[in-house]
């Protein structure tokens, strides 16, 4: 029996039976996004048109149910938690508020998510190996090499979202301070403020719109205002927010006056903002040298020193 496993005989079906595992897998896949990209029926459609009254939304209905189908195929590799972890304490579970997944499944989706991809990646490093033929070794890291990149790599995905989600409610700030700094001017309380802001911002910022109407709902459901302002700091997750919060904590513990705080901060926040362009800009001649350096200046050389380099050669050979 052993002689039989180390004959080459017995390494040919095994690596037959996992590149068929491999493409069975690839194949159920695709065969689960098929049905998942599949568009409703007839019926279905004419249902939504008649909802929605128009074709355009329609296309976000079908694009709703999509992602409905596809988070129902995710949860079925992540197991339902016993308690509902809280989104101040975890994370992941942050990083995903952070980055604009609200869901109550998010959690569940990632983590399915994660465990298809590190089912897949690795299958199909397996499947790519064994048809290149490669070695024990380099199959090896094809193997764990996908396990690796199937695991961390929606863990990175996410980072990247919520800091370019991060980056965009930095550029929207100052617009948000500016009428803020109306609203509570014209007479309005801070709170009744950022109900009024949020309307105003839903089509230029709609980020911070969600963002201040989340606050809104939290006082309206009784949190106090140092505790639905922590919690905007942390679901936006940028120093801006976390400073405006902590200055609006403090000018409202010792009866400073809202306006004026906001306004100085709004200053503030521009003349940070003017300083960062500023500094961007200084940098560009410095990375713009090994582009001109290595690319840009043999090419001008070619062309300025090409026909004085060819006629000298002629010469030569005449």
């Amino acid at each position: 029996m052993d002689a039989f496993f180390r004959s080459p005989d017995a390494i040919i079906i095994l690596e037959v039976g996992l590149a068929l595992l491999a493409g069975l897998a690839v194949l159920a896949l695709i065969i689960a996004l098929i049905k998942l990209w599949s568009k409703p029926g007839a019926k279905e459609r004419r249902l939504n048109i008649l909802v929605t009254g128009s074709r355009k939304e329609e296309k976000e209905v079908a694009k709703k149910i999509f992602l409905e189908r596809l988070s129902g195929f995710l949860m079925i590799f992540a197991p339902q938690p016993k308690a509902k972890p809280s989104w101040d304490k975890s994370k992941l579970l942050k990083d995903l508020i952070s980055a604009g997944f609200r869901s109550k499944n998010a959690l569940r989706v990632f983590q399915g998510l994660r465990a298809v991809l590190s089912i897949l990646l690795p299958l199909l490093g397996l499947g790519v190996g064994v048809f290149l033929e490669l070695k024990r070794m380099p199959l090896l890291i094809c193997v764990f090499g996908g396990a690796f990149f199937g695991f961390f790599l929606p863990k990175y995905i996410l980072e990247k979202k919520s800091l370019a989600r991060g980056a965009q409610i930095t550029k929207q700030m100052p617009n948000m301070l500016d009428l803020l700094v109306i609203a509570v001017e014209s007479g309005l309380g801070l709170d009744a403020a950022v109900k009024r802001v949020s309307k105003d911002l839903v089509t230029s910022s709609p980020i911070l719109a969600e963002e201040l109407q989340v606050y809104s709902m939290e006082l309206k459901l009784g949190s106090t205002r140092e505790v639905a302002l922590r919690n905007l700091a942390a679901r936006c997750g940028v120093d801006e927010m976390s400073s405006l919060a902590g200055m609006l904590i403090q000018a409202d513990r010792f009866g400073v006056s809202v306006g004026r705080s906001l306004r100085v901060y709004s200053d503030e926040i521009r003349t940070k903002r003017r300083q960062q362009m500023e500094e961007a800009a200084a940098k560009i001649p410095l990375k713009l040298l090994f582009p001109v350096l290595f690319m840009i200046f043999p090419a001008i050389m070619a062309v300025m020193a090409g026909p004085a380099i060819i006629n000298i050669m002629e010469s030569i050979i005449e």
